[in-house]
C-alpha cells in the first residue's frame, strides 16, 4: 500500500490495526543501490515496545525498536536479531531519528521517523536490502503494556504478543528528494542520535489514511459482530418461534445489507493496513460473507415450497442448516480477527461469553420451535382423524 507525504511516496504496512510501519527510499539511493532511506514506526503509547525490521526472519534481521524515553519522546534502538531470544544493540547501524518523532497526538501515540544511512546491508555484509527490490522482506513485532520510559538503547524488553512477515515494492517507495518525507517541509528542526532533544516532541507527520485505521476496525468490528453474533441469531429464531414469513424476511434482509456494509468497511480497512487477503480472518471473513449472499434465495424458495405443499422440503432443510453453519464460521471469524486486532483479552472473553449465550439462545428457540411444529402437526393429523 502507498501512502502520500506531501509530494513524497511512501510504502505502509499495518500489520495489526493501529501499528503501523512506512519506507521511503529516495531517487539517489536507489539509483547508486546504496545511501539513505526514511522508517517510519506508529504505535499507540499502550505499547510498550514496537520493532521493525529488515530481513526474512528475526535471525539475522536487522532490527529497530522504539519505545518512550520518559520524556515526552521516543527512543530507537538499531539491534540485530539473534534468533528467539531478545535482539542486541549493535552501533554499525547509522541512524538519526528526525523531525516530526516523539509522543504525539495528545500523549496518545510513539511516532519514530529515522534516517538509516547504511541499511543496504548489515552484520558485515551478512544481511542485505536492495534498494529496488520489487519484494523486499520485511518483520514485525509489537508488545502491549507499560511504557519503558528509557533512554537507553540496550533497555530490555520482554516477549512480543505477536509478529508479522511482510514483503513491500520499494520500486513504489520512491521520494525526489533525500529527506524527510513525513513531514511538511516548514515543519522545523531535526532529531539528532538516538533520541530527540528533551521538550521537543515535534508535529507527527503522517498518512491521514494510516490515523483512520483504529476507527475503521472499530466500525467494521462492531458492525460485523452485531450482525454475526446478535441479529441473524435472533432473525433465525423468529420463524420457529413466531411462525411469521414476513417478520422473518424482513429482519433478516436488514441484517444482510448492514453486514455489506461492515464488509466494505473490511475491505478499506485491509487496504489501508496491507493486510488484504494475507491473514484468515480476511480469507474466511470473504467466504462467509460471499456464501451469506445467496441464502435470501434459499429463504425464498423454501417460501415457495412451503407454501404450495405446507411442510418443509429439502430446499427448506438446505436453508437452514446452510445458514446455521454459515453463523459459525462467522461468529468464529469474529474471534479470529480479533486475535489478527490483538485485542485485550477482555475483550476477546466478552466477545466468547456473549457469542455462546446468544447462540445457546438461538439453538433453544430453534429446539422450542421444532417442539411447538411437532405438536401443531400432530394435533391437525387428530384432527383430521376426528373428522373422518
Amino acid at each position: 500500500m502507498s501512502g502520500a507525504f506531501g509530494t513524497a511516496a511512501t510504502v505502509s504496512r499495518c500489520p495489526t490495526n493501529n501499528v503501523c510501519y512506512q519506507v521511503g527510499v529516495p531517487e539517489a539511493s536507489a539509483s547508486s543501490a546504496k545511501g539513505n532511506i526514511y522508517m517510519q514506526l506508529r504505535a499507540p503509547t499502550t505499547y510498550s515496545w514496537v520493532a521493525f525490521g529488515t530481513g526474512q526472519q528475526m535471525r539475522g534481521a536487522n532490527i529497530f525498536v522504539m519505545y518512550a524515553n520518559g520524556n515526552g519522546n521516543v527512543t530507537v534502538s538499531p539491534r540485530y536479531g539473534t534468533g528467539h531470544s531478545e535482539p542486541e544493540h549493535q552501533t554499525d547501524t547509522h541512524i538519526k531519528l528526525l523531525a516530526g518523532s516523539g509522543i504525539v497526538d495528545n500523549g496518545n501515540t510513539m511516532l519514530a521517523n529515522i534516517q538509516c544511512g547504511n541499511c543496504e546491508s548489515w552484520n558485515g555484509g551478512s544481511g542485505s536490502l536492495e534498494l529496488t527490490d520489487t519484494s523486499a522482506n520485511f518483520i514485525a513485532a509489537w508488545k502491549r503494556g507499560s511504557a519503558l520510559n528509557s533512554n537507553s538503547l540496550a533497555a530490555d524488553i520482554s516477549m512480543h504478543d505477536s509478529y508479522s512477515q511482510f514483503t513491500f515494492d520499494l520500486t513504489q517507495a520512491t521520494i525526489a528528494n533525500d529527506g524527510n518525507p513525513f513531514v511538511n517541509a516548514s515543519s522545523g528542526g531535526s532529531g539528532e542520535g538516538s533520541t530527540l532533544p528533551n521538550g521537543n516532541t515535534g508535529s507527527g507527520g503522517g498518512d491521514s489514511s494510516v490515523s483512520e485505521i483504529p476507527i475503521l476496525a472499530s466500525a467494521h468490528g462492531i458492525i460485523m459482530s452485531i450482525v454475526m453474533v446478535v441479529l441473524y441469531p435472533i432473525g433465525s429464531a423468529l420463524m420457529p418461534l413466531f411462525g411469521n414469513w414476513v417478520l422473518h424476511g424482513v429482519w433478516q434482509m436488514g441484517s444482510f445489507f448492514l453486514m455489506w456494509a461492515g464488509f466494505a468497511i473490511g475491505v478499506v480497512l485491509s487496504q489501508r493496513t496491507g493486510i488484504e487477503f494475507g491473514s484468515t480472518h480476511t480469507l474466511l471473513g470473504t467466504v462467509v460473507v460471499a456464501l451469506f449472499g445467496v441464502q435470501p434465495i434459499g429463504g425464498y424458495l423454501h417460501h415457495l415450497h412451503y407454501v404450495k405443499y405446507q411442510k418443509r422440503g429439502l430446499v427448506s432443510y438446505g436453508h437452514i442448516w446452510y445458514g446455521r453453519v454459515l453463523l459459525v464460521l462467522g461468529i468464529v471469524n469474529g474471534g479470529l480477527g480479533l486475535e489478527l486486532a490483538t485485542a485485550d483479552r477482555s475483550l476477546v472473553v466478552a466477545y466468547s461469553v456473549v457469542a455462546a449465550v446468544l447462540f445457546a439462545i438461538y439453538i433453544g428457540g430453534a429446539i422450542l420451535g421444532e417442539v411447538k411444529r411437532a405438536r401443531g402437526s400432530g394435533l391437525g393429523d387428530q384432527a383430521r382423524k376426528n373428522s373422518q
